[in-house]
């Protein structure tokens, strides 16, 4: 396994179109609405290079020898807290690459010297993701009813939270 978290070119948005498409992916994020089309994931590689130019956010693919199996990085979430994020395309779950993207997204906010409070969110009927946070020393700060663009309504998650980087 090569792990690399970089800029996702122009090249792979079908590659990430493929990706993000995936009902069991939108569904567990708050912003990726279920279904998606090629303007939408060109327009969102867009806006999130617009949003790193403005110093917002930071999202990268993770690519596994030269191949997109996943997006990583951090933004600030509404409260102005510090917010890691990272999906994992369908075909390549169950092999540890959510906890090495999560990892990896953690070095960017050390290179960056940023020292927490780090947070994350997952929803209740995701536990995977809660295992994955879990092993980065994340803790349960409290629990919500969240939404996400693919659900109806809200429905239970945690806000979890890791106090420092070092």
């Amino acid at each position: 396994m090569t792990l690399e978290l970089k800029p996702i070119p122009d090249e792979d948005v079908h590659a990430f179109l493929a990706m993000l498409a995936d009902e069991s992916l939108s569904i567990n994020t708050g912003s990726i609405p279920f279904v998606i089309d090629l303007t939408w994931a060109q327009n969102r590689l867009t806006t999130r290079r617009q949003e790193e130019e403005e110093g917002t956010r930071v999202d990268r693919g993770l690519y596994d020898g030269g191949i997109l199996v996943g997006t990583a990085g951090w933004f600030y979430n509404e409260d102005g807290g510090m917010e890691i994020g990272y999906a994992i395309h369908k075909d390549y779950r169950g092999r540890g690459l959510a906890t090495c993207a999560a990892a990896m997204v953690l070095e960017l906010l050390r290179e960056a010297r940023f020292d927490g409070p780090v947070y994350a969110q997952y929803f209740k009927d995701n536990p995977a993701s809660g295992r994955v946070l879990e092993k980065l020393g994340f803790k349960p700060d409290r629990e919500i009813n969240s939404v996400s663009a693919a659900r109806v309504g809200a429905d239970p998650a945690w806000i979890v939270r890791l106090d420092s980087l070092y």
